[in-house]
């Protein structure tokens, strides 16, 4: 009998007073799909670290084509072409995507510089793999976050491994680029290699995988073929509980008057003649494919690139949002998709971070009120039942669902009446998705105005009053909650 690509058994990893792996067995063979899923905290990415060669286990065995490794670094399971694409992008801004995708692997012109011709061509023919046509001399730096994770997943693809492990890859996809991603892995599984899938969308699970093992508290709780399972059944595995398909955190309310208005605003050759209101108490979307240039425009209502036509007007009055330092002070607040990059300073502990939206109201000659600080974060903590050991734990040691609550009570705090939500749910499993929307309807609630962008359509209606689409840079389609029609408002995205 053929030994499974990968195996690892009875893997073990302890921090001071956690068990992140008890005893944890999986293995991976070729040619099938095998998924992971769990809650966050349940021990996922403590074994995917442990597989990538990030983190030592205290014990237990790692074996790859049947042979006992030791895998002392990224470097050692690269050597035996085992690929991780990340769920936190790691790339250089500074360097072009081909760069980035070759990053170490450049082919060399005559006196040891990359041939950027033969670079570029390479990455194209990469890029076309994945059916996304981005320019591969463009810089990092300059794309969305959708674009950036493509080149993520195109650099894993490029050391053409063995075993491709995929760490919540569809979190920053609307839905045509997951559909795309999946017919890309089904065509990886039939060249034989092994992949092993790790997502919050079940559905994703259900489709793509052949066997899905579950972890909750850092233990195996099964490993089961897909075949006979649905979503109810895995959720139930992974919360420990029975769980209740189609619940929605949706509360319909009256809407006060507009908080947010653009009127045909644009941005050089980015978007063109946008309008959009939001009203206090209510919820709006911004739905759209990748390049419809959505998040361009909620970044220019912040004032990261200012517009340069049409008019912005907060409570009725014009805003000239230049910075946003400007926006912050109009009342508006931004929790960006990017948590670990722009929402969070991840060295720095929980207090800090809830604090770091109101420094000038708790900070006195410079100096932080400790007591005032404390007291305001323990209650967002208790709000928002965000799960920490104390508030000096940092904020990088969290799960994605306990991070993305501290990026949510930031704003909170501030207190502003206007609320930009991109991908509030990004990378985060089904129960904190619950508590994530749950808060969001209740900012609503109090009256904000939300302004909300997510690359899962359902997860939009589910949430919103009213949708915008975008296609190109310019809106495409409104609709009303009664008119929401996911193959109406998918009809707009190419008009």
């Amino acid at each position: 009998m053929r030994a499974p690509l990968l195996e690892l058994k009875s893997i073990r990893k302890t921090f001071p007073g956690v068990i992140a792996l008890a005893d944890v067995t999986f293995d991976l063979k070729a040619g099938e799909v095998h998924a992971l899923v769990g809650e966050n905290g349940a021990g996922k990415s403590t074994l995917l670290s442990v597989m990538n060669g990030l983190i030592a286990p205290d014990s237990g065995e790692i074996r790859i084509g049947g042979q006992p490794v030791v895998l002392s670094g990224p470097t050692v399971a690269l050597a035996h072409r085992l690929a991780l694409v990340h769920q936190e992008l790691v790339l250089c801004p500074n360097l072009s995507v081909a760069e980035n995708i070759f990053l170490g692997r450049e082919p060399k012109a005559r006196l040891g510089s990359a041939n950027r011709m033969v670079l570029n061509r390479m990455a194209e023919e990469l890029l076309a793999e994945v059916q996304v046509k981005l320019d591969p001399s463009r810089k990092v730096g300059e794309l969305s976050l959708n674009e950036r994770q493509i080149v993520e997943i195109c650099r894993a693809l490029a050391s053409r491994p063995r075993v491709l492990v995929f760490d919540e890859p569809t979190a920053s996809l609307n839905d045509d680029q997951v559909g795309h991603l999946l017919d890309i892995i089904r065509k990886l599984k039939a060249s034989g290699l092994g992949i092993i899938y790790v997502s919050h969308r079940l559905g994703e699970v259900l489709d793509i995988s052949d066997r899905v093992t579950v972890l909750r508290d850092g233990h195996v709780v099964g490993t089961r073929e897909i075949a006979g399972l649905d979503e109810t059944v895995l959720v139930s595995l992974m919360v420990g509980r029975e769980h209740k398909p189609g619940q929605t955190a949706y509360r319909d309310r009256r809407r006060g008057a507009i908080a947010l208005e653009a009127e045909a605003i644009g941005k050089s050759s980015i978007f063109d003649n946008v309008s959009l209101k939001v009203h206090a108490g209510e919820i709006v979307g911004i739905a759209g494919l990748l390049g419809c240039q959505r998040e361009a425009v909620v970044r220019a209502i912040f004032g990261a690139a200012p517009i340069d036509r049409g008019e912005i007007r907060i409570r009725g009055k014009a805003a000239a949002l230049r910075s946003p330092r400007d926006a912050i002070r109009s009342g508006i607040g931004f929790m960006p998709a990017d948590r670990k990059g722009e929402g969070l300073v991840l060295p720095m502990n929980v207090g800090d971070n809830l604090g770091m939206a109101i420094l000038r109201r708790l900070g006195r000659f410079g100096f932080m009120r400790g007591r005032q600080r404390t007291t305001k974060a323990n209650e967002l903590v208790r709000k928002l039942a965000i799960k920490i050991s104390g508030l000096s734990q940092l904020a990088s040691q969290l799960s994605g669902g306990n991070q993305q609550k501290i990026v949510i009570g930031k704003w909170i705090a501030r207190g502003g009446d206007i609320v930009i939500a991109e991908d509030p749910t990004r990378g985060v499993d089904v129960g904190a998705k619950f508590e994530i929307w749950s808060t969001i309807q209740g900012l609503a609630d109090e009256g904000k105005a939300v302004l909300l962008l997510t690359t899962e359509l359902q997860e939009m209606m589910d949430a919103c009053d009213r949708i915008l689409v975008m296609s190109r840079g310019r809106v495409t389609g409104h609709f009303h909650r009664k008119d929401f029609s996911a193959e109406a408002i998918a009809h707009c995205f190419v008009a």
